[in-house]
């Protein structure tokens, strides 16, 4: 089953979304659905960019005012979770520690809901090396995103300030885009939720056991 066609605008959300843009979300939010449900039914080779056009009853050209490339719709499942977890970021109250955890948690929960999508999105972006390069370039959103939350666990005392946020934040993604690799090599036949909370647990707290005297 596709994804869901909402798609949450960048920006603050107390800023008005204009009638036109509203109606340019929805046109980029239907291409994207009929796109991933042709890439789920006949595979991404098999499907062209006029099969999409068809599919969300649109021309060429409207299609490439939303995407520069086929290749670009596997992204849009990636910018879809960050603006989501961008959102969820912004109206939490939690403290840093407990909101990583919300948004860990998030994350995981939205690729249990979508494992046909992900498990797809995952296998095309890794058998495309120059699509993969472009991936990697992406996930600067994801870390920027927890890279901040790391920083105002830092100005509260949650979390040691000698580390580097961003280094901090690029060791969470690492655990987390390996989490998903090992979930959709194994069907999504593993926990996810409770994998990404362990790994969590792991990177917060480490291996020791603090009960545990030092040798």
């Amino acid at each position: 089953m596709a994804e869901s066609s909402m798609h949450t605008a960048h920006g603050s959300p107390s800023v008005p979304i204009t009638r036109r843009e509203r109606k340019k979300g929805r046109t980029r939010a239907d291409i994207y659905a009929a796109a991933i449900t042709l890439f789920l039914k006949k595979g991404f080779d098999a499907v062209t960019i006029d099969d999409i056009c068809r599919a969300a009853d649109v021309a060429r050209a409207t299609f490439f005012l939303h995407f520069p490339a086929k290749e670009a719709l596997l992204f849009e499942y990636g910018e879809r979770a960050n603006e989501e977890l961008a959102a969820a970021i912004l109206d939490y109250r939690g403290g840093a520690v407990a909101t990583l955890k919300m948004a860990l948690k998030l994350l995981a929960e939205r690729a249990a809901r979508h494992p046909e999508v992900v498990r797809m999105v995952v296998r095309e972006v890794i058998a495309r090396p120059r699509v993969l390069t472009e991936h990697e370039e992406r996930t600067a959103d994801l870390v920027h995103l927890l890279s901040g939350v790391i920083r105002r666990g830092q100005a509260t005392g949650e979390f040691r300030k000698r580390i580097h946020p961003t280094v901090a934040a690029l060791t969470i993604c690492a655990a987390w885009f390996a989490l998903i690799y090992t979930w959709t090599r194994r069907d999504g036949k593993i926990d996810i939720e409770a994998a990404v909370a362990e790994t969590l647990d792991i990177v917060l707290n480490g291996l020791n056991d603090r009960k545990t005297k030092r040798s």
